[in-house]
């Protein structure tokens, strides 16, 4: 079994304890390791959540064809599923930085959201 097939259909609390580990061997290798360290590796982490977004709008600018003739090939339901996870991957991280339980938040919204009901 590989990595992908070993990680699918993650729940959010695995995939939150996954983030967990990621974030700490991030910090590690980084050398990170007080509240001020903390906080430059939560800013960092911020930096690149703002710059996969960023490569999530190009993706579906160029899924939409809203983009130049020339770079409307590169741009497929594949590289805009990997930009959606790099999002997603740099939010976790960024949750785990800050101890936020994010599987008991994402629940709280769609418990919100359903009872909300447009």
């Amino acid at each position: 079994m590989d990595a992908v097939e070993r990680h699918n259909d993650m729940s959010l609390r695995e995939f939150s304890a996954w983030a967990g580990q990621q974030a700490k061997r991030l910090a590690a290798n980084f050398g990170l390791d007080s509240q001020a360290d903390r906080d430059l590796f939560a800013l960092a982490q911020t930096v690149k959540l703002g710059e996969e977004v960023g490569e999530l709008h190009a993706e579906v600018l160029g899924a939409i064809r809203y983009c130049r003739a020339d770079k409307v090939d590169q741009y497929t339901n594949e590289t805009l599923a990997g930009e959606l996870a790099d999002v997603m991957v740099c939010t976790m991280l960024l949750a785990q930085i800050f101890d936020v339980d994010l599987a008991g938040a994402v629940a709280g919204k769609i418990g919100f959201l359903d009872e909300r009901r447009f």
